[in-house]
């Protein structure tokens, strides 16, 4: 992990209506950090993951992802919303791992893993064939590769989103409750991949309720309620004390819960 900023947000503010569900969010996250976002249901969490590839729009502040400004930029002392084509040319940079699996349900593992890479990166069969072969095979599913989505479990589906996501070879990858769709006894094997791809040195933003996950892998918890963050801290110091009450509570109720 390097202290280069990856991922920076300032002052930031989103509405949905009258509805404020981003609070003036300031946040840094550097290159090869592992950042876990928790909170309550509602506290805005998954909106800030999907803010940082401008699938959330916002009205209030700047996102920075390497650097560069994502979905508006100043001109002169006004903003202006980027050019669907920059915007898009943005986002290859940025892997997203959702709840539900979103995989197209017409193609195999390895055709769902050489989508993108055909698509979106212009790469030929041959080149998005093997990239996408070695990818499943990171994930544990070199056995699967030719298997459409009905005929692999909930987990096996979640792990060729996350092989489909590290072909794209991204700055960051982006998680969002990625195993709450799963049955517990299939959420183990997800988060063993997402362990290994934290291995690799990938900075990773992940909103997730496993606090057994954030406890090992994490470098820092960000924890969210009703649009702000409260506390940003390591994770030893996090499940220690995270030294604000509402934090507290929720950490209780969820450690209560896992036991």
């Amino acid at each position: 992990m390097s202290d280069t900023p990856m991922i920076e947000f300032r002052g930031v503010n989103k509405w949905y209506g009258d509805l404020h569900v981003l609070k003036d969010i300031n946040l840094t996250i550097r290159r090869g950090e592992v950042v876990v976002i928790a909170g309550p249901s509602g506290s805005g969490k998954s909106t800030l993951l999907r803010t940082i590839n401008y699938l959330e729009p916002v009205q209030e502040g700047e996102i920075l992802v390497d650097g560069q400004p994502i979905g508006r930029r100043r001109q002169g002392n006004r903003w202006v919303e980027e050019s669907a084509a920059d915007l898009n040319r943005k986002r290859q940079e940025i892997g997203m791992v959702f709840q539900q699996f979103n995989l197209f349900p017409h193609m195999t593992a390895l055709e769902n893993v050489m989508e993108g890479l055909v698509t979106v990166r212009r790469m030929p069969r041959q080149e998005a064939e093997r990239i996408a072969r070695e990818m499943l095979a990171r994930v544990g599913l070199a056995d699967r590769m030719d298997h459409r989505p009905s005929k692999l479990s909930g987990g096996q589906q979640q792990r060729v989103a996350i092989a489909r996501a590290l072909a794209m070879r991204p700055k960051v990858i982006l998680f969002d409750e990625p195993t709450s769709a799963l049955d517990p006894e299939l959420t183990g094997e997800v988060l063993n991949v997402m362990l290994d791809v934290a291995r690799q040195g990938y900075t990773m933003v992940v909103v997730t309720h496993e606090m057994g996950f954030a406890r090992e892998v994490a470098h820092r918890i960000v924890f969210m309620d009703e649009g702000r963050i409260l506390v940003d801290a390591p994770p030893d110091r996090f499940f220690r004390d995270p030294g604000h009450p509402r934090a507290r509570d929720f950490l209780g109720r969820v450690l209560w819960h896992a036991e």
